[in-house]
C-alpha cells in the first residue's frame, strides 16, 4: 500500500509525543519507499502552506492550520464517553441554501458532515441521532469549528412520523459497520500476537498502515445508538485500537531512538 509523503508527515506529528527532525522524517519515509529528497520537499511545502512549521534547528511540529483539526480528532479514545441515551430525536442541519459552485468548500463541508456522522435525509437536510453529549449545541459549535458555513442550519427534528422515522434510522448502513468492527478487531489482535517476532522496521510499517486504517474509520464512525447498532462490539473495536496503538508507539520509539 503506497504511502504520501504529505499524509505520512502529518500523521507522524499528529500523534508524536515531541517535535520531529528532518533527519527522522527521512529515516521513517524510508520504512514507506519514499525518497530523502520528497520528504524533503514535501517538508518544504506544508511549512509553506502553514500547516507545519519549525520550532528548532530542523524540527517540526503542526501548524496553525493543521492543529486545532488534530485536536478534535485526538479524543478518538473517548468517543463512547461522549454519547448519551437517545430519545429518538435528530440533530439536522440544513445546507440546501449554500453555494454549490465552489468545490473546495463543497469537499469541505462534506468531510466535515461525515466527521459528525451525518447522512442525507432529504435534498440539502441532513441528520444524525441526537446522542452527542451536549446536544445540538455542541454539535453546531464542533461543525462550525471543524469548517461547516455558519449560514448552515443546525437544529433539533423531532416527531417524525413512523415511516419517516424508521427511513431516518436506515440512513446508515449497520450491517457493513459491525462487519468492519469484527474484522478490525481480529486483524488488531492477530497482529499483536506475533508482533515480537517482527523486525522494528516491519513492525513499525505495519501499525502505521493498520492503525492508520482503523483509527480513520474510527474518527469517522456515525457513533450510532444501541437502537440501531451493537455498541458493544464497537466499544471492543475502539479499545483494542487503543492497546494496538500503545504496542505500535513502542515499535515506533525503537526508530526514533536508533537516530539518537
Amino acid at each position: 500500500m503506497a504511502v504520501k509523503p504529505k499524509h505520512l508527515v502529518l500523521n507522524l506529528l499528529s500523534v508524536a509525543e515531541e517535535p520531529l527532525t528532518s533527519q527522522q522524517f527521512v529515516r521513517v519515509g524510508e520504512l514507506f519507499d519514499i525518497t530523502a529528497n520528497n520528504i524533503r520537499v514535501t517538508l518544504a511545502r506544508l511549512s509553506a502552506d502553514k500547516l507545519i512549521e519549525t520550532c528548532g534547528r530542523s524540527q517540526y511540529q503542526l501548524g496553525e492550520h493543521s492543529r486545532e483539526l488534530a485536536q478534535n480528532l485526538a479524543g478518538w479514545r473517548s468517543l463512547e464517553k461522549s454519547l448519551v441515551s437517545w430519545s429518538g430525536d435528530w440533530i439536522g442541519v440544513f445546507v440546501a441554501t449554500l453555494g454549490r459552485a465552489d468545490r473546495t468548500a463543497l469537499r469541505r463541508r462534506s468531510r466535515v458532515l461525515r466527521l459528525v456522522g451525518f447522512e442525507e435525509f432529504k435534498q440539502g437536510l441532513l441528520v444524525r441521532p441526537n446522542n452527542l453529549e451536549g446536544g445540538v449545541a455542541r454539535a453546531r459549535e464542533r461543525l462550525y469549528n471543524l469548517g461547516l458555513e455558519r449560514e448552515a442550519m443546525v437544529f433539533r427534528l423531532g416527531d417524525l412520523e413512523q415511516a419517516e422515522q424508521k427511513a431516518a434510522m436506515e440512513l446508515w448502513d449497520t450491517n457493513a459497520l459491525e462487519q468492519q468492527y469484527a474484522e478490525g478487531l481480529r486483524e488488531m489482535e492477530n497482529w499483536m500476537v506475533q508482533a515480537d517476532k517482527l523486525t522494528p522496521d516491519v513492525a513499525a510499517r505495519e501499525t502505521f498502515l493498520i492503525g492508520d486504517r482503523i483509527l480513520h474509520h474510527i474518527v469517522f464512525d456515525p457513533l450510532l445508538p444501541t437502537e440501531m447498532i451493537d455498541t458493544q462490539a464497537r466499544a471492543r473495536y475502539i479499545d483494542t485500537m487503543a492497546r494496538f496503538d500503545e504496542v505500535g508507539k513502542v515499535h515506533w520509539r525503537k526508530i526514533y531512538r536508533s537516530l539518537g
